[in-house]
């Protein structure tokens, strides 16, 4: 591929070569000998080709702009849907996070033990803190199952009180709502 061929660039033909190609005849420079001649002649060219690039680069500019400023205006909206929607089944998020805090603990639990049986003793010990030899694989991951299961615990419990407040908040309106009632009203009786 001669320097001077371009393949596949915007308004030029679909042959893949551009009106610089080598076509076999002397080119200007040769002609005259002169080395600015050329590049005078080339110098509009180029331009009108910059010129094209840069207004098909604004134009997907322009397009992603708009294309990722319209998909930013629905997260808000999706976000606070979730939200709503978490937040009227806050019983069933309690008692799912309550399950994986309760399965994390028993986990570190089982963890913790082996831990502690297969915890180097000895001279495997001083070759660990030597850095001889690695801890058992148990070992190393304890304190990132701890971790998990405090962290889960954590959340369990805020999810629990969270769950709690909002009950005891519907059952407070619910029976502020009865008492509001008359008591020669139908529903009175109910």
């Amino acid at each position: 591929m001669n320097v001077k061929e371009r393949i596949g660039k915007p308004g030029e033909p679909d042959s893949g070569t551009s009106s610089l190609a080598d076509d076999g005849q002397p080119s200007v420079q040769s002609q005259s000998g002169d080395a600015t001649a050329g590049t005078t002649t080339e110098k509009p060219t180029r331009k009108a080709i910059a010129n094209e690039y840069a207004k098909a680069a604004l134009g997907k500019a322009k397009t992603l702009t708009a294309a990722a400023a319209s998909g930013t205006k629905n997260i808000p909206g999706k976000v606070v849907a979730k939200v709503k929607a978490l937040d009227a089944s806050h019983k069933d998020v309690a008692d799912k996070i309550d399950t994986v805090s309760m399965g994390l603990g028993i986990t570190s639990g089982v963890v913790s033990a082996g831990a502690v049986l297969a915890a180097p003793t000895g001279l495997s010990a001083i070759g660990v803190a030597l850095g001889l030899t690695s801890a058992p694989l148990i070992v190393t991951a304890a304190p990132i199952v701890g971790a998990a299961a405090a962290v889960t615990g954590a959340l369990s419990g805020g999810a629990y009180f969270y769950s709690k407040w909002k009950s005891s908040k519907a059952a407070k309106e619910e029976q502020a709502a009865l008492d509001s009632q008359p008591l020669d009203s139908p529903d009175a009786g109910q």
